[in-house]
């Protein structure tokens, strides 16, 4: 009586457990485990109201949360219960229904409850005193029907001895007859593949299904919940079956839904090597999807984490990760560590972490969430980029050294053929032909020089070391000097050569005089070298309060394609021009970037056969007053050592070399010094001690002390001996801008580059022999 009542119950209600509770004088008595307890707060608190007692939450319910059933294990949440009413007005217990969920009244269900409490009761009645058997079957069709559950009740044969109009309905035999016939004459499509299970169930056993199809009237599929169980008559033999069956297809099609999205989500988590994770620690279970397999060597449990979470960190890495994770616990800083993942395979796997930590109302820890993200191949891209910048860096530095002893070794004997043609050229004594000569060899020396420069200016502008002066000059001098540089090449080649300065570009300007020239003189060079007939003009103007270059040829021109390449590092117009012309292809590219340095642009027009056009146009200040003054170069006895005593001026060089010892005494002979000559850096330092000196040239490079050395022991016994400061002058073949640099930061005053241009020297001992002199003065 009690099992059918229950089974009814649970049937009615779904997920929960029912059972019938009865007061006793010893306790109360459970049917569900035919036991009895000392007490029951529950079954006492629905005798006393003698109505149904509905509780939608247990733990938050004054009357029940200090259950045990609610503080320990099952963790009941639910509780409703129904008195069990007998017609003489007692109460001698309750059907209750209980579930591990909350859930909210509802006045039907509660109804219905309280409708199969009564049953319970009329069928106690019946039993008890064999009286009442109809209305206790009354009461139990009206609660079969009103119950949201199919129920079928059937003799031993499976004839339909009653029928639920549920039922009815769910197997499209509403308005048909079904009393008296066979499960398997009704619909054999569902029931003759169960006839074997509803005859063993005939024999007294029950079975439960959860998940049935069955096909619908529309068509379509449906999903049941069925169980199957005997009856018994009065006379204790089974009578039949009752076959119960609720209609679960909105939950079976909504856990395939979410069985297809759980598996779309694992494709995804897996195509992009994600791991994510939940801790309960409320109900002490993981959940975790995505590429685990691709982290781990063994999958996690939740015991695993519970104990260690960072057991799979490398011992490299945890402290910074245990760190971090100490950081997000104490103030809820984001946790996004990056670390690898302990593996006893040797394979290295990197893995970026993140994970919230939840708590309740009193900041205790209720779940970790959490993802981990496979950056293996970031890591190794990081890793090759850094080789990669490494490597560059290594080219760079070696290209560097490269140029540096290039410079170094080609500047060496160069220095001796300019230094010897500077000198010769000065003597005049020279007959024409051997001017003519000498002019050769200077030409040709220069040329060499001037390829060699532009491949340092490169080198400068590249590593970013490219420094532009500030120094008024006048455009007018600068165009000049180009012009008259170049006169000669125009005349030989039959060109017409022309300059103009426009009225509005006069003046004096603000800037780099060095690099303008330097800009205007590759431009003219370029334009002579394609031009065989025809000629070259040059114009300067003003361009928008910017100073513009132009420079127009008759020369060869070029195609559309040959300019787009045209401002390119060692581009030419083609492998036969190259051949034909000659140059190093870095001209152009030096302008333009030597103008961008100092905020202009240079740009070209041509056509084949039509010439072509150069413009530079230069954002320079033109400034009122006058240009700066070049110095003179020093003479013999100019200067005093003291002022009322004249004497010569005298320079100590240092140079191993003894081809640069000879190009220094003939051009330093040439203004009346002569110097003293040592051949290394320590002798230099002994001459030094020995006398004083008005300045000192100091070559860099050179056997047993080198240049810089040299003057660091200098600069530190005038320190200490409190000695006048001597200028020093580098003369070196290393001039690289790092290199330069270094030399200035030894002490070295200022440098002069080999080979040595006359004018450079002469203006170099003349900045130092003032220099000095002030010095002295003040001093005085």
């Amino acid at each position: 009586m009690f099992d059918r009542a229950t089974r009814l119950a649970r049937s009615l209600f779904g997920d929960v457990d029912s059972q019938v509770t009865l007061k006793l004088e010893t306790g109360f008595w459970r049917s569900r485990s035919q036991e009895t307890v000392p007490d029951a707060a529950s079954v006492r608190e629905v005798m006393r109201r003698g109505e149904v007692v509905w509780s939608a939450d247990c733990a938050a319910d004054p009357r029940f949360r200090n259950d045990p059933a609610v503080i320990n294990p099952p963790h009941v949440r639910f509780y409703a219960g129904a008195p069990i009413r007998l017609a003489d007005g007692s109460t001698p217990g309750a059907l209750s229904v209980l579930g591990l969920e909350p859930r909210p009244y509802d006045p039907s269900l509660a109804r219905r409850l309280q409708d199969l409490a009564d049953f319970v009761a009329d069928e106690w009645a019946r039993v008890s005193a064999t009286r009442g058997q109809v209305g206790a079957e009354r009461t139990m069709s009206a609660v079969v029907k009103a119950m949201p559950v199919a129920v079928v009740l059937t003799d031993r044969d499976a004839r339909v001895q009653y029928a639920s109009p549920a039922w009815m309905k769910a197997r499209g035999l509403e308005g048909v007859e079904v009393v008296g016939k066979t499960l398997f004459e009704l619909r054999p499509d569902i029931f003759e593949p169960w006839r074997e299970g509803i005859f063993f169930c005939m024999d007294g056993n029950n079975r439960s299904i959860e998940r049935v199809p069955f096909p619908t009237p529309d068509g379509g599929q449906g999903w049941a919940k069925v169980e199957l169980a005997p009856w018994v008559d009065t006379e204790g033999d089974v009578g039949g079956l009752i076959i119960t069956s609720y209609d679960i297809t909105h939950i079976v099609e909504a856990l395939e839904r979410t069985e297809r999205s759980e598996q779309r989500l694992k494709v995804a988590l897996e195509s992009a090597e994600l791991h994510v994770y939940e801790m309960d620690y409320v109900r002490r279970e993981l959940f975790k999807a995505g590429a685990e397999d691709t982290f781990f060597e063994e999958p996690k449990t939740y015991q695993d984490l519970f104990d260690d979470i960072f057991a799979s960190v490398d011992p490299r890495d945890r402290a910074s990760v245990v760190e971090a994770w100490a950081r997000h616990e104490a103030k809820g800083a984001p946790y996004r560590p990056e670390y690898r993942v302990a593996r006893s395979d040797g394979r290295e796997v990197w893995v970026q972490g993140s994970a919230r930590l939840v708590t309740n109302s009193e900041g205790k820890p209720i779940r970790l969430v959490g993802a981990l993200r496979n950056i293996t191949r970031q890591k190794a891209d990081e890793l090759a980029l850094v080789r990669a910048k490494e490597e560059a860096e290594a080219a760079n530095r070696a290209k560097s050294a490269f140029l540096a002893t290039m410079s170094h070794e080609i500047r060496t004997p160069l220095n001796g053929v300019l230094g010897m043609a500077q000198a010769m050229a000065a003597d005049e004594a020279l007959s024409p032909l051997q001017r003519e000569r000498i002019d050769v060899i200077r030409q040709s020396g220069e040329s060499l020089l001037t390829i060699l420069n532009d491949v340092l200016d490169l080198s400068k502008i590249e590593a970013g070391k490219l420094d532009l002066e500030s120094a008024r000059f006048d455009i007018d001098e600068v165009a000049k000097s180009v012009h008259a540089t170049f006169q000669a090449i125009a005349e030989t080649k039959g060109l017409d050569f022309e300059f103009c300065v426009d009225k509005a570009a006069k003046g004096i300007y603000e800037g780099d005089q060095v690099r303008v020239r330097q800009i205007l003189w590759n431009l003219v060079s370029n334009a002579l070298k394609f031009t065989e007939k025809g000629g070259v003009k040059v114009r300067i103007g003003r361009r928008d309060e910017a100073l513009s270059l132009t420079v127009f040829d008759s020369g060869i021109g070029m195609t559309a394609f040959q300019l787009a390449g045209l401002f390119r590092k060692f581009a030419q117009a083609d492998a036969s021009t190259t051949r034909k012309y000659g140059g190093t292809g870095l001209g152009l590219a030096i302008c333009r970037e030597l103008a961008e340095a100092m905020g202009g642009t240079v740009s070209a027009t041509s056509a084949p056969g039509m010439g072509s056009t150069f413009t530079a146009v230069l954002p320079l200040k033109k400034v009122a007053g006058a240009a700066a003054k070049p110095r003179k170069p020093p003479k013999a006895r100019t200067h005093r050592a003291a002022p009322a005593e004249d004497r010569p001026v005298r320079v100590l060089a240092a140079e191993d070399n003894t081809m640069n010892q000879l190009v220094l005494k003939t051009l330093l002979a040439q203004i009346g010094i002569e110097p003293e000559i040592v051949a290394d850096g320590r002798a230099a330092v002994e001459a030094w001690e020995r006398e004083a000196w008005d300045v000192i040239l100091m070559d860099v490079q050179m056997p047993v002390m080198d240049g810089p050395t040299a003057t660091g022991l200098i600069r530190a016994r005038e320190r200490s001996e409190g000695r006048a400061r001597t200028p020093i002058v580098a003369l070196t073949a290393n001039a690289m801008p790092d290199q330069i640099a270094e030399y200035l930061q030894s002490g070295m005053d200022a440098f002069v580059a080999k080979p040595i241009e006359a004018q450079r020297l002469y203006e170099a001992l003349q900045i130092a022999i003032d220099g000095r002199r002030n010095d002295e003065t003040a001093a005085a």
